[in-house]
């Protein structure tokens, strides 16, 4: 039973760790810079705002993300690097925190590096009575899985939320590069026809295409950020079947309004600054014969599962969505209705608890 592995409740340790660092770098005056201006990056300048004010602010922001250069004062890596008095500390605020950590050891960064991760933002507490109010779907989802690394990972989630300890999502990260797209649970052919729902600047497509050696049969990638698809389609640029649409995928089609321009942070907000097509990827031409469907859609994945019934019903694709708060159990019992063949695997991928994947893939 899933009950059985979870710890007793404690009080935020991530968070008393990062209070800690910043009285620290407040009280020394030692400068740092925060790499990610996405949003987790966003979340990690509002926890500075609120607690310590104008006393303590990054001398840098750093994003990998060309489309964010030169907006708001976010500079390259290559700027950063190359800057002759670097900050003592950098601050890495993106949920792929393991492979910043790389790029800069790599880049030869000498300084201090510390990870924010999500689980600095809230009470445990209070966090905790939302999944403890859904214990008995939590423990259908662990009975649902199909093999034991699975019920760790979830356990593992659930144990970092009632402790705020960093260590329980270390010690069932995997490799953040492969996200979405774990060649260790997904089998490819050369006959794939792949749709990246969420393709935001091509970084899933250009992986896959890594993983599969450029052998697949069509690719479809939706991406509703203006220019976010702008970069994805000079990513994609030259390769053949492929096909970019800039619409928002849901249930059913329609006008929707969205926050736009703020990289990966861009989603659906009935507050947007602009409005967009709705489109269902049962009505899309190109996605007929799918074999696998990746959705990385700011908490709406099921939204766009729903909008793919005959899809899934019919052509029973490799799943790849992500699942965070309710959709945490809501997800496979929706693949488990529409496809009872299928075999569920969660995975959880980089520092915060919006990285966990459910991976659905039909039992043959």
């Amino acid at each position: 039973m899933l009950k059985e592995s979870l710890i007793p409740l404690t009080k935020n340790k991530a968070q008393a760790h990062m209070q800690k660092l910043m009285t620290h770098l407040q009280q020394t005056g030692e400068t740092f810079a925060i790499w990610g201006a996405g949003a987790t990056g966003q979340r990690a300048m509002e926890y500075l705002q609120r607690n310590w004010g104008e006393t303590l602010r990054p001398q840098y922001i750093v994003d990998n993300n060309s489309t964010l250069w030169n907006a708001g004062g976010v500079i390259s890596p290559d700027t950063f690097f190359r800057l002759k008095d670097q900050p003592k500390n950098l601050l890495i605020c993106v949920y792929v925190a393991d492979q910043v950590a790389r790029q800069v050891k790599e880049a030869g960064y000498t300084g201090n590096v510390m990870i924010f991760s999500t689980l600095q933002l809230f009470d445990t507490s209070e966090r905790w009575q939302f999944y403890e109010e859904h214990m008995s779907e939590l423990e259908d989802v662990y009975d649902m899985v199909a093999d034991d690394k699975s019920r760790v990972t979830v356990a593992g989630f659930l144990n970092s939320i009632r402790s705020g300890d960093v260590s329980y999502l270390e010690k069932i990260n995997e490799d953040s590069s492969v996200k979405t797209l774990d060649p260790v649970i997904l089998q490819y052919t050369d006959q794939e026809i792949f749709a990246d729902i969420g393709a935001f600047t091509g970084d899933t497509i250009s992986k896959f295409l890594e993983i599969t050696n450029g052998n697949y049969k069509r690719i479809i990638g939706f991406e509703l950020d203006r220019q976010n698809y702008e970069v994805l389609r000079q990513t994609t640029d030259g390769m053949e079947n492929i096909y970019i649409k800039n619409v928002a995928v849901g249930a059913a089609p329609g006008k929707v309004r969205f926050l736009s321009g703020r990289s990966e942070s861009s989603a659906l907000s009935e507050q947007g600054d602009s409005e967009a097509e709705m489109i269902a990827l049962d009505d899309v031409e190109e996605m007929q014969g799918v074999t696998f469907i990746k959705i990385s859609v700011s908490g709406l994945e099921l939204t766009v599962l729903e909008g793919a019934k005959k899809l899934l019903r019919r052509n029973a694709p490799k799943v790849a969505a992500y699942v965070s708060g309710k959709q945490l159990w809501e997800i496979p019992k929706y693949l488990k209705e529409m496809v009872p063949e299928y075999r569920l695997y969660i995975r959880h991928y980089g520092q915060g608890t919006q990285g966990m994947v459910c991976y659905a893939i039909r039992n043959q």
